[in-house]
């Protein structure tokens, strides 16, 4: 069969393994397993794969990329290369013709699963993606990219090793498939449900669920206004898992030259809210003289 065939089948059947999570015990550890399983690969993704290799929001030392790279990986959505490189085509064409995944554009069930599994236009890069250009050198992210199956791999025959059938399905199975739509949701769901604090000319939007799930990466339209920043929830009631650890690393020293939101980002926030806010009360200025006009004729 043609490795593009091997992947869609072993894609569907880690999708149908976490109906085992019915199969083995419950217990608050393991869900905690899946916890820290989810949420250390999500970490991995929105950190090394889309904030630091697809929009150079921070830099970091090279270990450090590698081991947050290979976490991100271990994700099992391909490898870093591939998915920064499609990010940024995502970014330049947003919700028009060339979007990888626009659910306005191609609907709903291709921008969330098709796109990364039955469409050989996206099983490569070109060589021209500034991803590419820029990291493709880098042999250990190249072989990563290449052989992005040994993470996931690992991480389920540690899983399985360690407590049997159980943290398998615990710790790799049900957390994978969960993270997986975790991630597909921020190209679905956060492009047709949520809030648009900025007008950007695409359809993203602020979604706080599925930021709580996907790490941060749930405050879309943020992002889609000032995609430098190394933080998205721009605010500190907006939950942003990454940007907490970024803000950790460097403290550390294990990160620097992370990129903040410019002061005037801000300030059109606030100019657009109160513009919005006029906009309302005039709004209900202009139709309270027709209700009090059907209400006299009632009388």
């Amino acid at each position: 069969m043609p490795i593009t065939t091997v992947s869609v089948l072993v894609f569907w059947a880690v999708q149908a393994s976490a109906l085992l999570v019915w199969t083995v015990p419950f217990t608050w550890p393991l869900v905690a397993l899946w916890a820290v399983s989810h949420f250390v690969r999500a970490i991995g993704l929105t950190l090394a794969f889309h904030r630091y290799f697809a929009h150079r929001s921070f830099q970091m030392s090279r270990p450090a990329r590698f081991v947050w790279a290979w976490i991100g990986t271990a994700a099992m959505q391909k490898g870093p290369l591939w998915w920064a490189g499609h990010h940024v085509n995502h970014h330049r064409f947003a919700d028009r013709d060339g979007d990888p995944h626009s659910p306005t554009i191609s609907g709903l069930y291709y921008a969330h699963i098709g796109w990364f599994l039955n469409d050989a236009r996206h099983d490569a890069v070109a060589a021209t993606n500034p991803v590419i250009r820029d990291f493709s050198k880098a042999r250990e992210i190249a072989w990563l990219d290449r052989f992005h199956v040994v993470p996931p791999l690992v991480l389920a025959i540690a899983m399985y090793l360690i407590g049997g059938l159980p943290w398998l399905v615990w710790g790799f199975c049900l957390p994978t498939v969960t993270l997986a739509h975790a991630t597909f949701a921020i190209n679905t769901v956060n492009h047709l449900f949520g809030s648009r604090r900025f007008e950007t000319v695409d359809q993203s939007r602020n979604n706080a669920v599925t930021a709580i799930f996907a790490a941060g990466e749930g405050w879309h339209n943020n992002h889609h206004r000032y995609q430098r920043a190394a933080r998205n929830g721009f605010y500190w009631w907006e939950f942003d898992l990454t940007w907490y650890v970024i803000r950790a690393m460097q403290a550390l020293g294990l990160a620097w030259n992370v990129q903040v939101v410019p002061a005037r980002v801000y300030e059109e926030a606030r100019a657009t809210r109160a513009r919005r806010a006029v906009e309302r009360v005039a709004s209900i200025l202009e139709t309270a003289p027709l209700s009090l006009g059907l209400a006299e004729e009632a009388e």
